[in-house]
């Protein structure tokens, strides 16, 4: 862990130095662009599923994000896409055959307008909304071959917010900022008493099709069920007119109310991303 942790440090030191040894002038709020970034690095997952268990688990893993963004005169268009699976430990059974695996998966479309400028700070703020998809599918593992799932997946409309700062007037270094509340989702999974015993799947036909029929049994949810905000902030920079680097730090937490008031799923999710950026 301190050596990943290490290593990316030196890699994120290296690549500010590197770019702002560059002397690149071309003034990146008078011209359109599309961004392609792929990315990896760390992400840390604290999960506490209250209807599988009261114990808090956590751990890391390598994930892997790919974005395509779109950078108007005044709108701005993002298509990103995340995956990420890892094994989660309490501290109590680390060391035994007792984890979690932890599958996370999303698909997020965001658009935002421009709102406001700040000329003497180089920065503009942009409102708009996400449409995000995602999926926290979870293996519990309380023997070596035995095992209970649990499960979030929502699909959620959310407000979303964006500044974006160029360091220069002529620069193509800039320092984003976002954060997005989702405000109303359509949630699958719903009011489960425990892995195997719940209001919403005690009726399915296993001879149609169960993923359709666990659809059509999802609810609409707002904050009374479901609170999750997503918060982001990245720099990047380019090495020449088509090539560049984004630093990037991304922070989600939700809490998702899986029966009435008794159980609830809390998702802590950190992540550091080094992504390798191309504009078209």
């Amino acid at each position: 862990m301190k050596t990943i942790l290490s290593f990316i440090l030196i890699i994120i030191v290296i690549l500010i130095n590197t770019s702002f040894s560059q002397e690149i002038t071309t003034d990146v709020r008078t011209q359109t662009h599309h961004l392609i970034t792929f990315s990896s690095g760390m992400s840390l997952h604290s999960v506490r599923d209250e209807m599988m268990s009261p114990l808090i688990y956590s751990g890391t893993q390598i994930p892997i994000a790919l974005s395509y963004r779109y950078r108007g005169l005044s709108n701005r268009h993002t298509v990103a896409l995340f995956y990420d699976q890892s094994d989660l430990k309490s501290s109590i059974t680390k060391n035994s055959s007792h984890y979690i695996k932890n599958l996370n998966m999303s698909f997020e479309y965001t658009f935002s307008t421009k709102a406001w400028a700040f000329e003497n700070l180089n920065t503009t703020c942009f409102l708009g909304a996400r449409f995000s998809c995602m999926l926290n599918l979870r293996n519990h593992y309380y023997l070596k071959d035995k095992s209970h799932m649990s499960a979030e997946q929502m699909t959620g409309l959310g407000i979303y917010f964006l500044t974006e700062t160029v360091f220069r007037k002529e620069s193509n270094y800039f320092l984003r900022v976002e954060v997005n509340i989702p405000f109303i989702s359509y949630a699958l999974l719903n009011n489960r008493y425990n892995a195997n015993v719940s209001e919403k799947f005690g009726d399915l036909d296993f001879e149609k099709s169960i993923m359709w029929q666990i659809f059509k049994k999802g609810d609409l949810v707002t904050f009374n069920k479901l609170f999750e905000i997503q918060a982001e902030i990245s720099y990047i920079f380019f090495v020449n007119a088509h090539f560049g680097f984004d630093l990037r730090y991304h922070f989600q937490y939700y809490s998702f109310e899986q029966f009435e008031s008794l159980f609830r799923a809390n998702v802590l999710s950190n992540q550091f991303l080094i992504g390798f950026t191309v504009k078209l």
